[in-house]
Formats: C-alpha cells, structure tokens, sequence
C-alpha cells in the first residue's frame, strides 16, 4: 500500500515539476534496489520449477523492470524462455543448477508467475513474466550472459524489448546473431545499435561482421544464446534488413528494419556463458546453426 501511495504521488508531482521549474528526483541506480532471490519454503499453489539462468533490471523500489533468460521444468522436461517484467521487486538469476524459482501459469504459455523472498525478511513477493519461447531449451555452456543495463530512469515509461523469432519462417534466410546491443526509448519510438554476425545461406555468403542501427516501434535485445539468431531478409542488399522478433507475452511477432554496415571479419564472441565450455581462440566465430523447429 505504502509503495502503491508513494508512486502516485512522484506520478501526480513530475508534470508539476516540469511546469514550474521543480528539481526531479535524480534515478535510482539498479544496484541501490536490493534484488530478491528464490523463495525456499514450499509453496503448493506455485508447482512449477523455473531457472533463471540470466537476468537484468533497473528501476526504482516501487517500480522495477527487466528481462532475461529462463528454463521451464516440468513433466515434459526443460523448456527455455526468455522473459521481461514490470513489478515491484526485482530479482537474481539462479546462482547453483539446483536453484529454482516456484513458478505457476497465469496464461499459458505466455504469461508466468515466479515466487521471490525479500532477503533479510523472508517475505514474499510474486511477479508475473511474459514470456517468449525458445526452440529448444538454455544450458550452462550455451546461456549468455547480458552485457548492457536497463534504464532506471522514471521519466520513460517501460516498454518490454523483443527477443528472436526462432520458428523457422520461409523468405527470411538471413542469421543475424547480435552480439552486443543497447537501446534507447524516446516517445513510441525504440532506437538501438551495436554489433552482429551475419551469414545468408541462401546465397551461400560467409559470415560477416556487422554494425547496425534502427528506428522501430518494438527494440530488440543481443541474443541470449550463443548459437541463435534473429532471421531476416534483405530490403536493400548489404544495407538494409528487415528482422523477425518475438514480442513476450504473446504470439505477436513483430518486424524491424535494420540498417547495416559489413565487414569481411565476423567479430568474435565476447559474451561470456555462465560455465563457459572448452577455451576457444579470441577469433573463434560462433556458429549459427538453426535449432529444429518444434513440431506441430
């Protein structure tokens, strides 16, 4: 209630401050907003078992926002998601393989209840995540870890990003492995750049190196794992895509056109996994290889 109250009142007061002159509060850093962790008593009404194994946020105490990776686990065996929220508290990833949030659907498959504890106290909060299907799902070599933060700002409103459309769809060859991304929101507008690999099967091209940058109603992440891609064509050959991108929370896909620059080299991988596999040369290429499509 006290959290409910203090939000309405700093929403009623920003219009005032910008009218006449009144300092803003400054943002809240993410890491001035203790996380919460799993919660360990059992409860029966949360039977699922979900492991994060990435996660980011940012936000003020009653006002927090983020997204990250996930596993599903249930009778039908690991499912991985990737997941963005809103709620009061935010939360860590799973620190060991044996460490799970309790979960519950709320709207299945897309919308998923986790169980969290404040630490110190032992009280418990809920949050819903909306979700976004991976094709297969995380594991400890192959769940990369995000780089880049989330804006803690209260002058934007949170808008989720998208995450990869990975159902494999006719007329979009093209693999564009984000390595590293950042995104800005001004207005109904996401505006993003950074860095990908890129190969294009279709015409037998290498994988290439590439910078980009768009302008789309919906922003999209890096990919979170480390052999998937978002699937693309080409508008303007060698200068222009257009992406698929999964909106969490629902079937809806949505498309971005993206503007690149090539270079012969693809960059290498940086991300680092969880538990990274086998040591590979700094100029190693990830390789982009398309999981199988689920059955229907």
């Amino acid at each position: 209630m006290k959290r409910t109250i203090l939000a309405a009142i700093l929403v009623l007061t920003l219009p005032a401050a910008a009218q006449y002159g009144l300092r803003r509060l400054p943002p809240v850093a993410q890491e001035a907003v203790p996380p919460d962790v799993p919660a360990t008593d059992p409860e029966p009404a949360f039977p699922l078992r979900f492991h994060i194994f990435a996660a980011r946020w940012g936000g003020l105490s009653w006002r927090n926002h983020g997204y990250g990776s996930a596993n599903l686990l249930d009778a039908a065996g690991p499912r991985g998601f990737d997941f963005a929220y809103e709620c009061d508290s935010p939360f860590i990833a799973n620190e060991t393989p044996d460490q799970n949030y309790q979960a519950r659907w709320k709207k299945q498959p897309y919308d998923l209840e986790i169980l969290t504890s404040e630490v110190g106290t032992g009280k418990t909060h809920t949050c819903k995540l909306r979700l976004a299907p991976e094709v297969r799902p995380f594991d400890a070599t192959n769940a990369a870890r995000y780089i880049h933060g989330v804006s803690s700002s209260m002058r934007v409103v949170w808008r989720d990003p998208d995450f990869a459309y990975e159902v494999a769809t006719p007329g979009y060859p093209v693999q564009f492995h984000v390595l590293d991304g950042q995104r800005r929101e001004e207005g109904p507008t996401d505006y993003g750049w950074g860095t990908a690999n890129l190969a294009d099967p279709s015409t037998r091209t290498p994988l290439q190196g590439a910078d980009y940058h768009y302008e789309c109603n919906s922003g999209f992440l890096t990919s979170s794992q480390l052999d998937n891609y978002y699937q693309g064509h080409w508008i303007k050959p060698g200068h222009e895509l257009e992406l698929l991108l999964q909106r969490p929370g629902s079937d809806k896909v949505d498309k971005c056109d993206v503007t690149v620059d090539l270079h012969p080299q693809a960059y290498p991988e940086r991300r680092p996994s969880r538990q990274p596999a086998q040591s590979q040369s700094p100029s190693a290429e990830p390789a982009l290889v398309r999981p199988a499509a689920p059955a229907t």
